[in-house]
C-alpha cells in the first residue's frame, strides 16, 4: 500500500449523512473526509508502535509534530473545527477524536486492494479495542474515513472491499484482489485472488512474503475465500 495510497488524498468536510461504507460494511457513524496532512497530525500526536504502523500503512511521511507539514495539518484541523487546543496540546473533537484514538491504540491492521490494468481501489482498515476505521484514499490527497462496526473480523471487511472493487472497477482482466493482515506482533499474512483473461480464478496465500503458488479455485465474486483463508 505505502506510497501508492499517499498519492490519492486531500481535505474536504465531514459527510452530512451516514452512507454505506465501501463493500457494504456496517458503519457506526458518518463518513469523515480528512486531508493527508490532517491524518499526519493525528498520528504525530503520540509516537508508538500503533502510530508508526499506521504511518507506514498509509504512506505518510516521517515528519514530527513540529514539522511544517504536520503544523499545516494541525492548522487545518483547527480551522475546520475538528480539533481544539487544550493545555497547549492538540485535542481532536467528536468523531475525529475517535479516529485518533483508534490510530494510537490499534492492535490489528489490514490492507485491501482490488486492481485491474486500468484502475485500482485501495483501503486500509485499522482496529483498536474500542473502534474500527476504514481509510480509503481519494484524489487530491483526500482520505475517506469510515467508522465501522466492531462485529466483523477484519479479513471479512477486506474481502467485502475487494468484492466491491470487483463490481465497480472496469471489467478488464486480469483482476487481482488481495488482503494483507498485520497482527499486533508485526507478523503478516496475505491472500490474493486473481481472475485471468479467460476467467480462470486462482488463489495464493502465505505468511510474510512467502506466498504460495496460485492454485485454481471455483469463481467466487464475493471473495469470501480471502477471509476464509486468512481466518
Amino acid at each position: 500500500m505505502g506510497d501508492d495510497m499517499s498519492h490519492r488524498t486531500k481535505g474536504m468536510t465531514m459527510a452530512e449523512t451516514t452512507v454505506e461504507a465501501p463493500g457494504g460494511g456496517r458503519t457506526d457513524g458518518a463518513r469523515i473526509d480528512l486531508a493527508a496532512v490532517e491524518l499526519l497530525a493525528l498520528v504525530s500526536m503520540r509516537r508508538n508502535t500503533a502510530t508508526d504502523r499506521a504511518r507506514a500503512l498509509l504512506g505518510l511521511p516521517e515528519d514530527g509534530i513540529d514539522s511544517p507539514v504536520t503544523t499545516a495539518g494541525v492548522g487545518s484541523l483547527l480551522a475546520r473545527r475538528l480539533a481544539t487546543v487544550a493545555e497547549g496540546r492538540l485535542a481532536p473533537l467528536g468523531p475525529v477524536n475517535e479516529i485518533a484514538s483508534i490510530l494510537m491504540n490499534a492492535v490489528e491492521w489490514i490492507e485491501a486492494i482490488g486492481t485491474t490494468d486500468d484502475a485500482s481501489n485501495v483501503a486500509a482498515v485499522i482496529r483498536s479495542p474500542e473502534g474500527t476505521v476504514l481509510l480509503e484514499p481519494r484524489p487530491y490527497d483526500v482520505w475517506n474515513a469510515w467508522p465501522l462496526s466492531q462485529g466483523d473480523p477484519l479479513p471479512v471487511i477486506g474481502a467485502r472491499f475487494v468484492a466491491s472493487a470487483f463490481g465497480n472497477l472496469p471489467r478488464s482482466r486480469p483482476f487481482s484482489g488481495s488482503v494483507r493482515v498485520v497482527a499486533a506482533d508485526a507478523t503478516t499474512r496475505s491472500a490474493v485472488v486473481t481472475v485471468s483473461d479467460d476467467e480462470a480464478w486462482t488463489l495464493a496465500s502465505g505468511p510474510g512474503g512467502d506466498i504460495s503458488e496460485p492454485a485454481p479455485i471455483t469463481p467466487d465474486p464475493t471473495f469470501q475465500v480471502l477471509a476464509t483463508t486468512l481466518a
